[in-house]
């Protein structure tokens, strides 16, 4: 739960219940549009690209309407902004989670680690890009899977751990 600018919300005050699917099974692409440096790569983050994504994020969603609409925290609501009071069926909730999905703004996992017989590992135990010389990538996303917590202090952890390892100290 957080706050919002309260402009969102014709009561003038708004807080945001959200729901996320940790550990997915979708998995989403980067790759370069072309050869030039200059161009944007390509991003599919393709969310909820599985049945099993997408059941789970449904189940959160009701979940997270149960809570709201239980006491105390009901009497503190005026209502339902997004996706509304007025999307009700599984159906409908369902194409409303579809088209409003957002992200936390914490990506994973595009470059990840692992030993020399992972044929999907990018970076080594060190963060060294494979084939590369000179080259290390020290965030998350050399994290081999998509962590079920907050990436900011497990990104921290990694970072420390690769340059005390690399740099000593």
């Amino acid at each position: 739960m957080h706050l919002l600018n309260g402009s969102f919300s014709p009561t003038g005050g708004a807080m945001a219940l959200s729901a996320a699917v940790t550990r997915p099974e979708s998995r989403g692409s980067v790759r370069l549009a072309s050869r030039d440096p200059y161009d944007a790569p390509v991003i599919d983050d393709n969310y909820l690209a599985t049945d099993r994504d997408r059941r789970r994020m449904l189940e959160a969603v009701r979940l997270v309407r149960r809570l709201a609409g239980s006491a105390p925290l009901a009497d503190a609501l005026a209502a339902e902004l997004a996706p509304g009071a007025a999307v009700g069926s599984d159906e409908e909730l369902a194409a409303a989670i579809e088209t409003g999905i957002a992200t936390y703004g914490h990506p994973t996992s595009t470059v990840p680690m692992g030993g020399p017989e992972d044929r999907w590992a990018v970076v080594d135990e060190s963060g060294a890009v494979k084939g590369l010389s000179g080259l290390r990538v020290v965030d998350a996303s050399i994290m081999p899977e998509v962590p079920s917590t907050v990436t900011n202090a497990t990104t921290i952890m990694i970072a420390e751990h690769i340059a005390r390892r690399v740099y000593g100290g």
